[in-house]
């Protein structure tokens, strides 16, 4: 203990010498103790998502939003994945509890459809500044292996701009929730 209490007092004494030394003008700190001292930032997850995305609606949902929403989801569902890519515009975002992708390419954009084994329908929307916070229900599709995730839920933040996607973030399953891990090759994703 003692030697604790003796750094943190050379902690604090280092620190008022050196604003002295700087030629500071104002009044040197006092000493606190290592326990006072501010811990840095924990280092952000690469699968955070990014600052300013919102994970539950505030508002309404746009017309067109819904619209593109939906006819992406008919698409993927009905197993027409070109169809369904062809909703996301080029460059877009996309994050499915994996680091941010920027999707940037036709092959991207159908990689991307292809990687979400289930199809779904929106039992929910809402608006939250310029994105649509939707639950999803998770289906069957052609072509998905959607496995036990059939029946489950999910949700997802996305941006609509000139009726297509932007924009899309898998979102917790409950709001302000810590993002799950990837789901078992027969688990529910959405």
């Amino acid at each position: 203990m003692a030697a604790g209490r003796c750094a943190a007092a050379c902690v604090g004494a280092m620190t008022v010498i050196a604003l002295v030394g700087c030629g500071s003008k104002q009044a040197a700190p006092k000493p606190t103790t290592a326990s006072q001292q501010a811990q840095p930032a924990p280092p952000r997850s690469d699968l955070a998502l990014p600052p300013g995305v919102p994970d539950r609606a505030t508002g309404p949902v746009t017309a067109e939003s819904r619209r593109v929403i939906n006819g992406w989801l008919s698409a993927l569902r009905h197993g027409d994945v070109k169809r369904a890519a062809h909703y996301f515009a080029l460059p877009s975002k996309f994050q499915n509890v994996t680091p941010v992708l920027t999707v940037d390419s036709e092959q991207e954009r159908i990689a991307i459809n292809l990687a979400l084994p289930c199809g779904a329908k929106a039992i929910a929307m809402g608006g939250a500044g310029p994105y649509t916070i939707v639950t999803f229900r998770l289906t069957k599709r052609p072509g998905g292996d959607c496995g036990a995730g059939v029946g489950g839920t999910a949700r997802g933040a996305i941006r609509v701009e000139r009726h297509q996607i932007t924009e899309w973030y898998r979102l917790p399953d409950r709001p302000g929730g810590q993002p799950e891990a990837p789901p078992a090759p027969d688990g529910p994703a959405a």
